[in-house]
């Protein structure tokens, strides 16, 4: 056998050196030895640093599997982020359009008054803007900060005020743009080009009376107030149940005739199945205005023929255009019966109209004030539901003056128009 197949022989398990080994062979065979042992130190050194790498990748791989299931499981509202990290969501609006909001809304501007009056009351804070001023008394009843707010105008059917540049210096994390339940999902271009000419998200939702539960709901989702939101939401519905349950009860024979007065000069209506009329609907009452129903913001002229032909029980004076003092104190009216026996009423405006322009939650009071007026008999304590509302909605402990001030008939608008009138 050749010197190396001798001495691998010689090599013990241990990996020292037999007895029959040459001292050349030992100092060759030690050599080995040393050179082993680096070798299998290396060996050694190389599967720990294996091991942790593999450990390193199996974290990795782990917290990437734990990110996919966390996006996974997110709300169908957020997409293509982790839950935890997310500063966008995407929501799909009541018009069915899917828009991309912040998830922390901290500032929102109004494109129109409706969505003013319910900001005004699910998150009072986060209201940065007017579209109108508002007249000293309906801030009366409005945080004080609401009066340093700044007037940016906005869009009202046909009638633009917005000034875009001053909208997109307030820099709103979100636009409110309010419409009618009925039409909001066929025509979004108004709402649409509102986005594109600021470039902030335009969230659109109803301002149907019977959608004000939902859109609470669906406003305190979006802008972070879930519990003010379904608070707002679950008094609505109680006390909307509650009295149109009682009017439903009230017989076909006793609904009085009303004639709805708007413009200046009370020559201007809305017809049954306006969106403008949808107190007068729940409350029940006949509307005598046989006109062609007008899109948008409505208010079809008629003449005062017309009206004195209709004859109506009761006239009902919109405060934002005409007071039930012009009606009364013009000769051209006298006949009607209404203004005969003392039947012509303002609707009551603070700190935002309760019939309509804006459509707002202060309806429901609406529909619970003029309940009383038309049926004196039915059983609703109208002095504490408007105290109750106005201590939920607006946090406001109403005094005995001013509870009397909401409902008598001296009326302030919203945009600051006044005069006297009878009840």
């Amino acid at each position: 056998m050749n010197g190396r197949s001798r001495s691998l022989r010689d090599i013990g398990r241990n990996g020292g050196l037999s007895e029959g080994a040459s001292g050349e062979e030992r100092k060759e065979g030690k050599g080995r030895e040393r050179k082993g042992k680096e070798r299998t130190m290396k060996r050694k050194g190389l599967t720990a640093a294996v091991l942790a790498l593999m450990l390193a990748l199996g974290m990795l791989t782990g917290c990437a599997n734990s990110a996919a299931s966390d996006s996974d499981q997110a709300p169908s509202g957020q997409q293509g982020a982790s839950t935890a990290h997310a500063t966008e969501r995407t929501i799909t609006d009541m018009a069915g359009r899917e828009v991309t909001i912040p998830t922390e809304v901290k500032g929102v501007y109004c494109a129109v008054p409706t969505g003013e009056a319910t900001v005004a009351t699910l998150a009072p804070d986060k209201l940065i803007g007017w579209v109108n001023e508002p007249s000293e008394e309906a801030l009366r009843y409005l945080p004080e900060n609401f009066a340093k707010l700044p007037v940016v105008g906005g869009w009202m059917g046909q009638n633009v005020t917005a000034n875009i540049e001053d909208i997109i210096a307030l820099d709103p994390d979100v636009i409110i743009y309010m419409g009618s339940g009925k039409s909001i999902g066929s025509d979004t271009s108004i709402p649409d080009d509102i986005q594109t000419q600021t470039g902030i998200p335009v969230v659109v939702v109803s301002s149907d009376l019977a959608d004000t539960a939902t859109v609470y709901r669906q406003l305190g989702d979006w802008l972070d107030e879930v519990d003010r939101g379904e608070q707002l939401a679950s008094y609505y519905e109680k006390h909307f149940a509650d009295i149109t349950s009682k009017l439903d009860a009230v017989p076909a024979s006793e609904h009085p005739t009303v004639y709805y007065a708007e413009n200046t000069d009370g020559l201007a209506t809305d017809p049954e199945g306006s969106s403008h009329t949808e107190v007068l609907s729940y409350v029940h009452v006949i509307n005598v205005a046989d006109v062609e129903m007008k899109k948008g913001q409505g208010r079809t002229e008629v003449s005062i023929e017309q009206v004195i032909e209709w004859n109506p029980q009761i006239i009902l004076c919109h405060s934002g255009f005409v007071l039930a003092d012009d009606i009364v104190s013009n000769p051209q009216w006298a006949d009607i019966q209404a203004v005969q026996n003392g039947r012509v009423y303002n609707t009551p405006a603070q700190p935002f109209n309760w019939f309509d322009r804006p459509p707002n939650a202060m309806r429901l009071l609406g529909i619970e004030w003029f309940a009383k007026v038309c049926y004196p008999d039915i059983d609703v304590d109208v002095d504490q539901e408007i105290s109750d509302f106005f201590k939920l909605f607006y946090n406001v402990d109403l005094t005995d003056e001013q509870l009397a001030e909401l409902t008598q008939q001296e009326t302030i608008s919203f945009t600051g128009a006044k005069a006297s009138a009878s009840r």
